[in-house]
């Protein structure tokens, strides 16, 4: 209960952290030249972060309820699960990276790839004081660093991958590292198709999906590096044998 109840908080406050994001599209003048309004990429990040959170959380009490797994991690998968923390993190901060791509409209500028209009560096990076509003406030020190992260992240989970080769896995994470380096790659092609195309909504709307679905993978795995606790696997097979002596009676 207490953690339905956590979850029910924090839903609340993503109301609220909703509703400030879309106040901040409302009160300040827009800074475009269409004049239509937009809200704070800062907010936006904010409310897509929250959102994340709870997903999150709910991912993993529903996995822990459908596959409920004993508190201490095998000693040959502690290494596998170390790394597996700081690949989600990778993703994690990748995807709020990309709220404020969106925020900021970057995807409309720079609309080539590998090279950013024929420079790996583009013209503006890092032209902002203080030198902070770069990493939030301007198109193309934002839109750099979203590559950045996106290539890096392919990159770590190509190496993770690499990585659970060696490792004596459950069948289980096996496939989970396969499937999350084919979801990696996929992710990596639609952002790139999203970008040479200047942002179509549907494929917007799809890259950001597989932003989630890349990062329930990964939940995935960190879930599955837990083996199967025995105390529960013992009391559904008890449970199945009163059920079934209850049928015989019945």
């Amino acid at each position: 209960m207490p953690p339905l109840l956590s979850l029910t908080g924090l839903k609340c406050a993503q109301g609220l952290v909703g509703w400030w994001m879309v106040k901040s599209g409302l009160e300040e003048p827009p800074k475009n030249s269409d004049g239509v309004p937009r809200v704070s990429p800062y907010r936006l990040a904010a409310h897509l972060t929250t959102a994340f959170v709870i997903y999150s959380l709910l991912l993993y009490t529903a996995l822990g309820v459908l596959q409920p797994r004993a508190p201490a991690v095998p000693e040959p998968l502690a290494a596998f699960k170390s790394r597996a923390h700081l690949l989600a993190l990778l993703i994690g901060v990748t995807a709020i990276s990309g709220a404020f791509v969106a925020g900021m409209q970057a995807g409309l500028a720079f609309n080539t790839f590998p090279l950013m209009e024929g420079r790996f560096v583009p013209e503006g990076y890092f032209g902002l004081e203080p030198a902070y509003r770069n990493f939030f406030e301007s198109v193309p020190s934002v839109q750099l660093h979203h590559r950045i992260l996106a290539l890096s992240t392919l990159t770590a989970v190509t190496a993770f991958w690499v990585f659970a080769q060696r490792v004596p896995l459950p069948p289980t994470l096996r496939r989970a590292t396969d499937v999350l380096l084919l979801g990696a790659a996929g992710q990596v092609t639609l952002g790139v198709a999203t970008l040479l195309n200047a942002v179509p909504v549907w494929l917007g709307s799809a890259h950001q999906a597989g932003a989630l679905t890349l990062f329930s993978i990964m939940l995935f795995t960190l879930h599955a590096t837990r083996v199967p606790s025995s105390a529960v696997a013992t009391a559904r097979m008890s449970a199945a044998r009163m059920h079934k002596v209850a049928l015989a009676h019945a």
